[in-house]
């Protein structure tokens, strides 16, 4: 058993608005992820700040801090060749590791992994150029894993699904501050169906800023649309039109105000949606912020300021508005799911945002069949689920790694043992294609005079053996016959395994093989090995033809030489002069009709033995029929165990 000791899993959400970090170790598989503390809190706000005495500052700090020379938020993007984001992140995410270092809630003497989350719509190359900016003197043993098969693991392990309901097809929708996400998760396999949308929730916070400044602007110019502010404020906490005007000239010199401004309407963002029924007309209260000792912003928020944002289109989406982006991408992931016969079985939501009430309400509307479930502390289900998918990682990926050595070095053999009765079964498959499809057809097509001679059926028997030898029908023989063979080779291959799911704990048969299905080969086995692969092709097709019209035509020269009425004639002939001038006789039909479909079958079938000794010899001869099998298996049964330990990060957490 691998020593897990001293292991110690950090589950790191740094999100677009909201940032938050677990822990679990690796040896203890019970316990549930903790929360790591920054600036005493389980969560922090995605910002960094610069002070001019105190350096760099992160999270609540850097937005209560005063005197900063520059403070940043929401600078979690996809991208990374901005000079600007690289230098925030790595920043941000280096200020982190240095206070959970000076805090002790890590120890540099441990191993620690971090499990990092992203959005699940990033592509392969955005996920490797975020793990490398964050290898980069930031953390150590960084991976990043979606966030969505981490709020999936978090809602298995904390009991929101069952382990059934997993084994079906769950639509996590993933609602963070810059990124929606949709991911279809099916059978709980480690390679989710990925939606990705850039609808965030703080286009709701930039949509506050500006309605903020509307509701002002339109109760000094006497035009109240939204709200009567006259009766929430009193008159001089309304700002006049002069000082929005050097309010937003403030914001345009110096984004540092801007962005302080757009987190209050962040906070009472969150404030309202967490007690919204209490907020239907009175103001959120979440203060307000000072800009340069001389103005006071207020975000306004209450339930008839918020129906509208939510109604406001919104040009970074279309024009649509919030709430109709979300409700026409889910009809949108709903439409795709059809096209690819797929049904969900329940839903999954995570992140802050989801504490939205509308959201629930949308997604019953389009999916009205459908559980809508949701983790009591959406917030943190990514950082938690995150910490739980690194320990199971971790205690499979050494698993994986004796796997690996075991296929790299012992696959080989196993299949080579397997490979003389393939080849017998294939030969026996091909010898019966040949007579069934060739032989019989062609002597009968000669018997009926559609060949003159006996040498045109010699070339048609040749040509048409060639022919089926290098089609789909050979093709098909040979990957049924690869199809049978393989579950031979694979329950040696599980018996192995299972032996070292033994050793590291996990139960038998975990990693069983894949489904196979004869009806639909494309993608289930390694169906690119025919026999136009083989070096010794020609040669190969060249025997069995010569072997084929030798036989076939030895044989119907025995029945015609003692068919009765023309034995002595051809008799005399093939004695005095051999079978050459036989064949090229043009035989009258009369005579050709005494040849009947039951001496064809058995001129053909009798000949069938001697047919597949020929074709298993030709086979066992060519040296490059091993080598390919055993590297489209040892290729195949990889990916296979592959995909059997990612579904059993999920299995045996």
């Amino acid at each position: 058993m691998q020593d897990y000791h001293d292991i110690k899993i950090i589950g790191f959400d740094l999100g677009h608005g909201e940032t938050s970090l677990t822990w679990v170790r690796v040896d203890n598989q019970e316990s549930p992820p903790q929360n790591l503390l920054i600036n005493n809190r389980k969560s922090q706000t995605t910002a960094i700040a610069y002070h001019p005495n105190r350096g760099i500052i992160i999270g609540e700090m850097a937005y209560l801090l005063p005197d900063v020379t520059l403070f940043e938020i929401a600078f979690k993007t996809r991208y990374f060749n901005q000079i600007v984001y690289q230098k925030n992140i790595k920043e941000f995410v280096n200020a982190i590791y240095k206070h959970l270092i000076d805090t002790n809630q890590i120890n540099l003497g441990d191993c620690n992994y971090f499990f990092i989350g992203c959005p699940s719509g990033w592509w392969q190359e955005e996920i490797e150029s975020y793990k490398q900016l964050l290898s980069e003197d930031c953390l150590p043993n960084a991976i990043i894993v979606k966030e969505s098969r981490a709020a999936l693991m978090h809602a298995k392990e904390s009991g929101i699904f069952t382990i059934e309901e997993l084994q079906k097809s769950v639509l996590v929708i993933d609602i963070g501050s810059s990124t929606t996400d949709y991911t279809l998760v099916k059978g709980m396999s480690d390679t989710p169906v990925d939606f990705g949308h850039d609808l965030g929730a703080s286009l709701i916070d930039k949509e506050i800023l500006k309605q903020t400044f509307e509701c002002h602007r339109q109760y000094r110019e006497g035009r109240e649309e939204i709200l009567r502010l006259g009766e929430l404020l009193r008159d001089d906490e309304i700002l006049q039109l002069e000082e929005i005007l050097q309010l937003e000239k403030i914001w345009e010199q110096n984004p540092l105000y801007k962005n302080r401004c757009e987190l209050r309407c962040r906070k009472a963002k969150e404030e309202y949606f967490t007690y919204h029924d209490s907020y239907e007309d009175s103001l959120v209260n979440v203060g307000s912020e000072d800009i340069q000792r001389k103005f006071k912003f207020l975000p306004l928020v209450n339930g008839k300021i918020m129906n509208a944002i939510l109604s406001q289109p919104v040009p970074e989406l279309g024009n649509k508005s919030w709430r109709d982006a979300f409700g026409d991408q889910l009809q949108a992931i709903k439409q795709k799911l059809a096209q690819q016969d797929i049904q969900p079985s329940s839903i999954l939501l995570t992140g802050s945002a989801s504490k939205m009430w509308f959201v629930p309400e949308i997604c019953q509307e389009v999916f009205p069949d459908l559980p809508c479930k949701r983790d009591g502390e959406p917030e943190f289900s990514i950082a938690r689920g995150l910490a739980r998918w690194g320990r199971v990682y971790i205690r499979t990926a050494w698993f994986m790694e004796e796997i690996s050595q075991f296929l790299d070095r012992e696959l080989t053999d196993i299949v080579g043992n397997h490979i003389p009765e393939f080849l017998e079964k294939l030969a026996a498959e091909l010898a019966n294609g040949l007579v069934d499809e060739v032989i019989r057809k062609q002597v009968q097509s000669w018997r009926n005079g559609n060949i003159i001679k006996l040498s045109d059926l010699e070339s048609e028997i040749g040509e048409k053996a060639k022919a089926w030898l290098t089609g789909s029908d050979a093709n098909y023989k040979m990957t049924t016959c690869l199809v049978e063979w393989l579950s031979k080779v694979q329950q040696e291959v599980k018996e192995r395994t299972d032996s070292i799911c033994k050793k590291y704990g996990l139960p038998l048969g975990t990693f069983g093989g894949k489904t196979i299905e004869l009806g639909d080969h494309t993608g289930k086995v390694p169906t690119s090995i025919s026999l136009e692969d083989f070096t010794g092709l020609s040669i190969f097709v060249g025997h069995l033809v010569g072997l084929i019209v030798g036989v076939v035509l030895a044989g119907l020269f025995h029945i015609l030489l003692f068919a009765g009425i023309i034995a002595p004639i051809l008799g005399v002939i093939a004695y005095f002069l051999g079978g050459s001038l036989v064949k090229d006789t043009d035989i009258p039909i009369w005579i050709r009709k005494l040849v009947p479909d039951q001496k064809i079958d058995e001129l053909a079938y009798q000949k069938k033995p001697e047919l597949q000794q020929k074709i298993q010899e030709t086979l066992t001869k060519d040296p490059t029929i091993a080598i390919k099998l055993a590297k489209s298996m040892s290729e195949w049964l990889k990916e296979t165990v592959q995909e059997q330990a990612d579904k059993a990060r999920l299995l045996i957490a």
